[in-house]
C-alpha cells in the first residue's frame, strides 16, 4: 500500500474541528502524534479493533507496572500509559479511514476506558502497599478507582436512561442532531474562587490530566531516587477521597439540576404540534390539547 501525505491521511482520518474539541492534550499532541502512528501503521493492514486491543494490553502492562513498586517500574508504568492514550486516538483514525466506524467500535472504546479507570489506580495502590501488604494503600487504591470509574459512568449511565425511555415510547420523535451533548470548546476559567476550585479538582480526574501526573510523579521519584515513594505517596492520599468526591458531587449536581431530562429533550423533540407524556407505564407522544395527556 502507497502511503499517503500527511495532509490527505489528516483530511481522512481526524475528526470534524479535531483542533477545537476536546482537552489541550488531545487538540495540540496527541491527535497529531496519533496521525503519524496510523501513517506508520496502516499499510500493516490493523483494524481499528486491533489498535483498540492494542491500547487496552498497554494500558492492563502500566497497571502492572505500577503494581510491581520499583522506581523503574514506575516509569515503564507512565511510559506505557502515554502509549495508551496514543493508541486510543489510533484506532478511530484507523475507522474514519477505512470506513469503518460503528457503534461496535465505540462500545469497545469506551469499556476500554471503564477498564483502564478500574485497574491503574488499583495498580497505583498495589505497588504502594509494599510487601507485605499494607491494607491502607489497597484500599485507598480501591478508592481513586471507584471515583474515576463513577465519573466516567455518569455519561454512559445517562445514554442509557436514554435508550430505555426510547425502547418504552410509542409514537413518533423528531431527532434533533448537535443540539446537546456534543463536545464543545472549553468555557473559559471560572472566576470565583469556589467554582475555580471545583472545576480544578474536576479536570484533576481526567484519565489524560492523571496520566501526566503520574508521568511526573515516576520521573520525580526516579530522578530523587525516592525508595519510599513519598510523592507517590502524596498523590494517592489527595487522589483517592479527591476522585470519590468529585463523583459524588457530579451526580449530585446532576440530579438536582434534572440534567439527564434536559438533555433528553434537546435531542430528541415530538414533531410540531404534539408533546411527550408519561402514563405511569410507558412514553407517549400524544397531539397537543389531547385529553389523555398525563400533565
Amino acid at each position: 500500500m502507497t502511503r499517503l501525505p500527511l495532509a490527505e491521511l489528516e483530511r481522512r482520518c481526524q475528526k470534524p474541528d479535531y483542533r477545537l474539541i476536546g482537552n489541550w492534550m488531545a487538540r495540540r499532541v496527541s491527535r497529531p502524534l496519533a496521525l503519524r502512528v496510523t501513517w506508520l501503521v496502516l499499510p500493516w493492514g490493523l483494524s481499528a479493533h486491533a489498535a483498540t486491543g492494542l491500547a487496552a494490553l498497554a494500558a492492563a502492562a502500566s497497571a502492572v507496572s505500577f503494581g510491581y513498586g520499583s522506581l523503574s517500574s514506575w516509569l515503564l508504568g507512565a511510559a506505557l500509559l502515554q502509549v495508551w492514550y496514543l493508541l486510543d486516538h489510533v484506532d478511530g483514525q484507523l475507522a474514519r479511514f477505512h470506513g469503518a466506524a460503528s457503534l461496535d467500535g465505540v462500545q469497545l472504546d469506551y469499556l476500554m476506558h471503564h477498564v483502564v479507570n478500574l485497574i491503574v489506580p488499583w495498580g497505583l495502590g498495589f505497588g504502594l502497599a509494599g510487601r507485605p501488604l499494607d491494607a491502607t494503600w489497597l484500599v485507598l487504591g480501591l478508592v481513586f478507582s471507584l471515583g474515576l470509574v463513577a465519573i466516567g459512568l455518569v455519561n454512559d449511565t445517562r445514554y442509557k436512561a436514554f435508550i430505555e425511555r426510547l425502547k418504552s415510547l410509542e409514537g413518533e420523535l423528531r431527532v434533533v442532531g448537535g443540539a446537546g451533548g456534543r463536545p464543545a470548546p472549553a468555557p473559559p476559567l471560572p472566576r470565583r474562587p469556589l467554582k475555580l476550585a471545583a472545576y480544578t479538582a474536576r479536570k484533576a480526574c481526567e484519565i489524560h490530566v492523571v496520566m501526566n501526573a503520574l508521568t511526573i510523579v515516576a520521573a520525580a521519584e526516579w530522578l530523587l531516587d525516592d525508595r519510599a515513594f513519598v510523592i507517590a505517596r502524596l498523590y494517592l492520599l489527595l487522589m483517592a477521597p479527591g476522585a470519590l468526591i468529585v463523583a459524588l458531587a457530579t451526580i449530585v449536581r446532576l440530579l438536582r439540576a434534572e440534567s439527564c431530562e434536559q438533555e433528553f429533550a434537546r435531542w430528541y423533540r415530538p414533531a410540531d404540534g404534539h408533546l411527550l407524556s408519561f402514563d405511569g407505564r410507558r412514553w407517549q407522544v400524544l397531539p397537543e390539547g389531547d385529553s389523555g395527556r398525563i400533565e
